[in-house]
C-alpha cells in the first residue's frame, strides 16, 4: 500500500517508515551502519527507555544520510530529556565550525518546546542570516510561541540590519511574554499556550482545512500527535501525501472523547505513551 521511503516524511509513514523499524536490503538503506545504531536507539526509547537517546548530540555531526540526520533530529526533539535538549542549546550556543548542524539541531529545540530553548534559536538565526540554512528557524518560532503566524513567523524578506534588528526585536518581545504568561524558562511552550498532548490533539483537528497555514501545519501536527502517543497516523493520508480529513477528523474526535487524554498529564512531554523525565 505504502511507498518504502528512508525518509520520515509525516505526510507518509512518519515514526511508522519501515526502515525504522526493521532492516531493509543496503541499497534501500545505503548507510546500513547508521540505520542499525538509530532503530536500537528509536526501538529502546519508544519502551521508554529514555537513556538510549545518551551520545545521540556527539553521534549527529558524523551521519552522513540527509534521511539519518533527519531521524535522529527528529528522534532528539520529539523524545530527548531535558538533559539531552539543553546539552543541544549548549552545543549552538558554542560551535563554530559545523553550521548546518547548528541550524537542523534548532529543529529538535523546536520540537522541544522549552522556552529556555528561544535564546539557542535566536542565536543560531542570529549567525546565520539570511544564509538558506536560517530560512526554516521562524517556523520554530513561530509553532513555539504564537497561536499563528504573527511576529515570530513575519521574518525580514530584505537583508538589512533595520529588518533584523526589528525582527529579533519583535521575537523577544513575544518570547518575554510567554516567559511572564507561562511561568518562566522551564515550561514547555505550543502555539503560545501551555503544552499538553491533548492540546496536541484539538490543535491538529482544528487545522484539518485547506488554507495555505492549515496545509503547513498538518505534517508538523501529526508528527507531534504520533510522537507523543505512537498511534500510528499513516491513514490520515493518502500514499500521495494528501490528507483525508474526513479519517483524521473521526479518528482525533474518538481519542478526544475517550479516556485517553486523561493519561497523559498536561505540562509534560511524551514519547509513544511514556512520560519523558527531565533527567535520563
Amino acid at each position: 500500500m505504502y511507498e518504502v521511503p528512508t525518509f520520515m516524511e509525516p505526510r507518509k509513514r512518519c515514526y511508522f517508515t519501515p526502515v525504522l523499524w526493521k532492516a531493509l536490503p543496503p541499497q534501500v538503506e545505503r548507510e546500513v551502519e547508521e540505520w542499525r545504531i538509530l532503530r536500537e536507539r528509536f526501538a529502546r526509547v519508544r519502551r521508554g527507555e529514555f537513556a538510549a537517546l545518551d551520545g545521540l548530540l556527539e553521534l549527529y555531526p558524523s551521519l552522513k544520510s540527509h534521511a539519518t540526520r533527519m531521524f535522529a533530529c527528529n528522534l532528539l526533539g520529539d523524545a530527548g530529556t531535558d538533559e539531552h535538549l539543553q546539552a543541544v542549546e549548549t552545543f549552538i550556543l558554542e560551535v563554530v565550525w559545523d553550521i548546518d548542524s547548528m541550524c537542523e539541531l534548532c529543529h529538535a529545540l523546536g520540537l522541544w518546546g522549552r522556552l529556555s530553548a528561544v535564546k539557542a534559536i535566536l542565536w543560531a538565526y542570529d549567525r546565520n542570516f539570511p544564509g538558506q540554512c536560517a530560512e526554516g528557524i521562524p517556523a520554530y518560532l513561530t509553532t513555539m510561541l504564537e497561536p499563528e503566524f504573527g511576529a515570530a513567523a513575519n521574518y525580514p524578506r530584505k537583508d538589512t540590519l533595520e529588518a533584523f534588528l526589528a525582527y529579533e526585536t519583535g521575537v523577544r518581545e513575544l518570547w518575554q511574554r510567554r516567559l511572564i504568561e507561562l511561568g518562566g524558562p522551564s515550561a514547555y511552550s505550543f502555539f503560545g499556550g501551555p503544552f499538553s498532548v491533548r492540546r496536541v490533539a484539538e490543535r491538529f483537528l482544528q487545522m484539518l482545512g485547506t488554507s495555505s497555514y492549515e496545509n503547513m501545519m498538518k505534517p508538523y501536527l501529526r508528527q507531534r500527535f504520533e510522537a507523543c502517543t505512537g498511534i500510528d497516523c499513516s491513514d490520515f493520508f493518502e500514499t500521495n501525501g494528501d490528507l483525508k480529513p474526513l479519517t483524521a477528523a473521526a479518528r482525533l474526535e474518538a481519542w478526544l472523547e475517550s479516556d485517553a487524554p486523561d493519561r497523559f498529564e498536561p505540562g509534560e512531554r511524551y514519547f509513544f505513551g511514556h512520560k519523558i523525565p527531565r533527567r535520563s
